[in-house]
């Protein structure tokens, strides 16, 4: 495993704790970490995108597009 990819691996844990914080706890420096990890993942992930379906609710679902290494989501 090269250092990016451990990096990348590291970052994607790093948003996924991240968004655990209840919304009305988020302040302007919580909300600035997650747009430089963002950024960070952007920048230096050599994504591998991924479209799939998820259910919305029991009668439909949505497509979505995700990078299946650091898990950030497309348009």
């Amino acid at each position: 495993m090269s250092s990016t990819t451990y990096d990348i691996d590291i970052m994607s844990q790093i948003i996924g704790m991240l968004h655990s914080l209840p919304r009305e706890e988020q302040n302007h420096d919580y909300k600035h970490i997650m747009d430089k990890v963002n950024n960070y993942l952007l920048k230096n992930c050599k994504h591998v995108i991924v479209t799939d379906h998820i259910d919305t609710d029991v009668e439909h679902s949505e497509k979505i597009k995700y990078c299946e290494k650091c898990y950030l989501t497309f348009d």
